[in-house]
């Protein structure tokens, strides 16, 4: 075995072994889906979901955090057990149910103005930037532009102009600028009410962006306090320096996460 399959496979041990005490709080883009230029076209690296379910099974938690809508990480991402909290935490899918912080629905005719705004918006126009309706939150996504790094600097400037006519704020990403009204919340704090609300006494987390950053230190606070963490990094071209120096494991992209999900489905003592 290697010596990075041997690291794969002693944290997988450490975790698998006390499961019922343990959340998983897992990002959707560029971890378990890999990252595609139409932002619609994402779905699960094949087979991941198939390993959710049993995962839930035995796990204190389960839980999709992201910033995508959660009706869309229930739809594909959907398996018995798991938890879908969508728009950094604000949106959740749990056992059939939709809870919606009211400050999102207080926020929407904002974000509609905003949406109007940018949709007009030269520097939207002109790069063929594609706005994201959220419904809570306008994203504009900038993969599929010919020229990403030359429209940068003018769709981030007019984002935050809007946004700041609008009362929003702007939550920058991997080419992309995301619109929302200015509620506190982030994966941090989805994480900390994932533990809380489930009693789990360890957690892992796993991400691959900017916003999953909020996440590891939500973990860390964890570990002072005494508990036990696992960050992990799932590294790509475009994975921040940061999330990679400050993770406990770094995988190879979806493929790497499913390997060693895959391992975490493993009863203690099995070959």
């Amino acid at each position: 075995m290697t010596s990075a399959g041997a690291i794969l496979a002693e944290r997988a041990v450490r975790l698998a072994a006390r499961a019922d005490q343990v959340a998983l709080c897992l990002d959707f883009d560029g971890t378990l889906s890999p990252i595609v230029p139409d932002p619609e076209a994402a779905r699960p690296l094949e087979g991941m979901v198939e390993l959710l379910g049993p995962l839930a099974a035995r796990f204190a938690a389960v839980a999709l955090i992201s910033g995508r809508p959660a009706d869309y990480l229930a739809t594909h991402a959907n398996a018995p057990g798991v938890r879908h909290l969508g728009l950094y935490g604000l949106q959740e899918i749990r056992d059939g149910q939709v809870r919606v912080d009211s400050r999102l629905e207080a926020g929407r005719p904002a974000v509609q103005a905003a949406r109007q705004v940018l949709r007009d918006h030269p520097a939207v126009q002109a790069s063929g930037a594609w706005l994201e309706d959220k419904r809570y939150a306008i994203v504009v996504h900038t993969r599929r532009v010919a020229d990403p790094d030359r429209w940068a600097g003018p769709i981030d400037q007019a984002a935050r102009e809007i946004a700041t006519r609008h009362g929003l704020e702007v939550v920058p990403g991997k080419l992309v600028w995301e619109l929302r009204p200015a509620v506190p919340s982030d994966k941090g704090d989805a994480v900390r009410k994932v533990v809380a609300s489930c009693g789990a006494r360890s957690v892992m987390v796993a991400g691959d962006d900017l916003g999953d950053l909020a996440a590891f230190a939500a973990a860390a606070q964890l570990a002072a306090e005494g508990g036990d963490t696992l960050r992990v990094a799932v590294r790509s071209p475009e994975a921040p320096e940061r999330l990679v120096a400050d993770a406990d494991l770094v995988v190879d992209g979806p493929p790497g996460l499913w390997d060693f999900l895959e391992r975490l489905t493993a009863r203690p003592g099995s070959s």
